[in-house]
């Protein structure tokens, strides 16, 4: 397969049935932590949400029962597949203050003073431009509105111990095969400076990176991507070796039977910047 080209509608890690249940268990994984970096960023009742990159909704969701009725999310990603998702996972909910669009990220474009809120999470990693998308959306969050977003800021933290010369190679096809399609795997570091080019104040900033073991909660959020398509999916875009993919699922399966493993997580930064209501 070309490494310069997918489908309008895929993704670098995929999109499916499988990945959607996949990412249900991660978002379950990370909730408290997005709570919370809501709960820093201020969200109320009744603010309107812009959710970019919103995957099969599993944030859109709880971030439409925080908004309530007199509140609305607008949940924006470029699969189908996953926005069909979103709006069935919205009726199930009895949700009705979700609208959904289906964009390409570099192609999206909002009315002026139109949300209170965008959040973002393991979206920004995969744009060729994201300067590009702030600046269409400078106008379309209201004064004081403000950006939440839980990006990767040094993916080179991901790791079992004890190691072996694989991971490095695996982590290396990570990356590359995100910058092979313009992105940017540890683009968080970058969003500070680029959010003041736009008129939109960083606040604050923090990590967030896990130690855990195998039968821990978070040993599953890495593992569940290892084990869904994430190994085969660098193979067959041939980032990585289909020899180097059978040793890292060795040593990935070694890892995880041994109760003294321990991996680290990528880390993620959690930034929060504001439009004052002077821009």
């Amino acid at each position: 397969m070309s490494q310069t080209a997918l489908p309008e509608d895929d993704y670098i890690i995929g999109a499916s049935q499988r990945e959607i249940a996949r990412l249900g268990q991660q978002h379950a994984i990370w909730r408290e932590r997005a709570l919370a970096g809501w709960r820093r960023a201020g969200l109320k009742p009744g603010m309107t949400v812009l959710d970019i990159g919103c995957g099969p909704g599993h944030a859109s969701f709880d971030l439409a029962q925080l908004v309530g009725p007199g509140g609305k999310v607008i949940a924006v990603d470029q699969s189908a597949l996953f926005i069909d998702a979103v709006n069935e996972g919205a009726k199930i909910r009895g949700l009705t203050n979700i609208e959904t669009l289906k964009s390409d990220l570099g192609k999206l474009a909002l009315p002026d003073n139109s949300v209170d809120m965008i959040w973002s999470r393991w979206v920004l990693s995969f744009l060729a431009d994201p300067q590009d998308l702030f600046d269409r959306l400078k106008s379309a969050l209201k004064p004081d509105g403000v950006f939440v977003a839980h990006e990767y800021g040094h993916y080179e933290t991901f790791g079992f111990s004890p190691a072996d010369p694989v991971q490095d190679r695996f982590i290396d096809a990570v990356k590359k095969s995100w910058r092979a399609f313009g992105g940017e795997p540890n683009i968080a570091k970058q969003l500070p400076a680029m959010l003041a080019q736009v008129g939109w104040h960083t606040e604050f900033m923090t990590p967030h990176i896990f130690t855990t073991r195998p039968g821990e909660l978070v040993w599953e959020w890495p593992m569940g991507w290892l084990k869904s398509d994430g190994i085969d999916r660098l193979v067959e875009l041939d980032f990585l070796s289909a020899e180097d993919g059978r040793r890292f699922h060795l040593m990935a399966n070694e890892r995880a039977a041994d109760p003294n493993s321990i991996l680290t997580t990528p880390m993620v930064m959690e930034v929060i910047a504001r439009r004052t209501a002077s821009d």
